[in-house]
């Protein structure tokens, strides 16, 4: 397995200008030059366009919301008393109105700053799992914090630290025993991991944290250079079994989304 690199910021730059249209005609072919050489590139630019797409969807329906009605009682000048200069009234109610404006923008700014960071952090986390999963696939005697044999410790321990009751799920008719836990840290949360291996010695591993959207996710194959995920959430939990062979890992997914 190849070690996973991470792009660099100036081509993350690059590659978000692409996106939103700000390169020049060499520059987005170079671009696209880079992307049909590069699995990884492609993979971020992929998801950049997908992520613009959210946002899109997310700005668009807040613009659809109708203008509470306090704000728009609050933009209504006050009738002015006869022969009096009108020209403070009409910059008050000008000033009513921007304020009045610009708190409505700031209120539903808000809220799409909310979920644009719930769409980047689910990208973070997965890419900071497949970081964790190139280190440990490679341990032997140091696999796992916690061995199996402690299996009802370690599903405690996790729900506390993690905040999500979940089990652990048994994948031994599929080839694949149970070997033990770890505690990680990712985009800035506690995320729990489940190893397991086969007869060949080859190491997976199911990956879950809270899930903060409440939304519940149906399976989705992902990769970040070799190493490949299905990822999948409940209304509780956000979870990705990550390894090797993406077929065998959706698979799996399968089977343990229910068991989980």
């Amino acid at each position: 397995m190849s070690e996973y690199t991470p792009l660099s910021e100036d081509l993350l730059i690059m590659l978000g200008a692409y996106v939103d249209g700000e390169l020049t005609e060499d520059e987005r072919a170079a671009v696209e030059d880079m992307a049909n050489k590069d699995p990884r590139i492609a993979e971020e630019l992929e998801g950049l366009f997908a992520l613009n797409n959210d946002l899109r969807d997310v700005f668009n329906g807040l613009l659809e919301k109708p203008v509470p009605a306090e704000i728009i009682e609050a933009t209504k000048p006050t009738p002015a008393p006869a022969n009096t200069n009108k020209a403070p009234l009409r910059a008050l109610a000008a000033s009513l109105l921007i304020g009045a404006t610009l708190g409505a923008g700031g209120m539903w700014f808000n809220q799409a700053s909310k979920q644009q960071l719930q769409v980047a952090a689910a990208r973070s986390w997965l890419g900071e799992v497949a970081e964790y999963h190139q280190i440990y696939a490679r341990q032997t005697r140091h696999l796992v914090e916690v061995p199996a044999s402690e299996k009802d410790q370690i599903e405690k321990w996790l729900a506390k630290e993690v905040g999500v009751d979940f089990k652990v799920p048994d994948l031994e008719a599929a080839g694949w025993t149970f070997q033990g836990a770890r505690l990680l840290v990712a985009a800035g949360k506690p995320v729990a991991q489940l190893m397991y291996t086969n007869a060949d010695g080859a190491v997976i591993a199911i990956c879950g944290l809270q899930n903060g959207s409440g939304t519940a996710a149906e399976t989705e194959l992902r990769a970040f250079g070799d190493v490949h995920m299905a990822t999948w959430k409940s209304e509780t939990g956000s979870f990705a079994i990550v390894g090797d062979a993406p077929e065998e890992l959706e698979a799996l997914a399968v089977i343990a989304a229910p068991l989980i």
